[in-house]
């Protein structure tokens, strides 16, 4: 097994035949097949524009369980690719890379005057407005904005989530759609969490004012520092709750901060960030409950792992060669 095609598998360069060739040779040995789905979660974070990770202590445990194992053993197929693609790692630079970090994300500047921000899987993104206003854009969400000097707005749309630290204009407001409804800024720092497949909008507001108003301006509730509305479009109903402050954060800072979720809906975060979808084959296992923290800089295996250890469940990985991996939980 060459170096270039390990190369070629991991940046996708490789032809179908090659692809079919690889992975029938990782099927027969799981162990280094468990260690490539590791390597590979390692390269496509680190590799992603502008996205910096904790790569160098995942790289020197993996490569010592590697020389370790190598040691023990013959050298196989299944090892020399698994040490083939960590060398990868090393000479492409990703394994010197160390210490999360946010970065600000390239953007468009159409005809039409509208700027395009956007952040990719398992990055965040940030946006500096020459106003003096930032946003942070979550893994896989999207921001449109444009500046409407005759109506005297300044107007945002958001698909995804996004944390704004908004310049207050009284003469020249903020204000950012999503989905069916409208928040506008007075004087404001606040979070809207707005995915497509999601079946609601949540808008948590950290200091200042804002107002929620229906997509015809209408306004709906005026919220409080520490307090959250979450608005269902199915039946145009809104709710709310109180909210911890570092909990918005925390994505921000680069982890998962679960408060008695359920299992289903922390797949959701966990898809969004390391791009593999999930399915279940037991549906009583959606409903599982967990609360904990994990570090956004590890893979998606060892988070597996972590929430194995405190809910009954297993799972397994498939490996897709041009698809995003899918994960059964049963």
């Amino acid at each position: 097994m060459e170096k270039n095609l390990l190369a070629r598998i991991l940046t996708g360069e490789a032809t179908s035949e090659e692809k079919e060739i690889f992975y029938q040779k990782l099927s027969e040995n799981k162990e280094a097949e468990e260690e490539f789905l590791q390597v590979k979660d390692v390269w496509m974070r680190a590799s992603m524009n502008d996205t910096k990770i904790d790569t160098d202590s995942e790289f020197e445990s993996l490569w010592a369980k590697i020389n370790a194992k190598t040691k023990q053993t013959t050298f196989s197929i299944g090892h020399r690719i698994i040490q083939y693609a960590a060398i990868g790692l090393f000479i492409l630079g990703i394994g010197g890379l160390s210490g999360y970090y946010i970065s600000k994300n390239a953007f468009e500047y159409p005809e039409s005057g509208t700027q395009k921000y956007t952040a990719l899987k398992g990055s965040v993104s940030i946006v500096e407005f020459p106003d003096g206003t930032k946003v942070w854009l979550n893994s896989g969400s999207e921001l449109t904005y444009r500046e409407d000097h005759k109506g005297k707005q300044r107007l945002a749309e958001l698909t995804g989530e996004a944390y704004f630290e908004v310049a207050h204009r009284k003469d020249f407001p903020f204000m950012v759609k999503a989905n069916q409804i409208v928040v506008k800024d007075l004087g404001t720092t606040f979070n809207i969490k707005a995915y497509a497949g999601d079946n609601y909008v949540e808008t948590s507001l950290v200091e200042g004012k804002a107002d929620i108003l229906t997509s015809k301006g209408e306004s709906m509730v005026s919220l409080k520092p520490g307090e959250s509305a979450v608005y269902y479009p199915e039946n145009k109903s809104i709710k709310l709750r109180t909210v911890e402050e570092n909990v918005l954060s925390a994505w921000r800072d680069g982890k998962f901060v679960i408060r008695d979720q359920r299992l289903e809906d922390i797949f959701k975060e966990l898809s969004r960030w390391y791009d593999v979808k999930f399915r279940f084959e037991n549906e009583a296992l959606r409903d599982y409950r967990y609360t904990g923290n994990i570090k956004k800089s590890t893979t998606a295996q060892h988070v597996m792992k972590m929430l194995k250890l405190t809910e009954n469940f297993n799972y397994r990985i498939i490996e897709k060669a041009e698809q995003p991996d899918e994960i059964v939980i049963y």
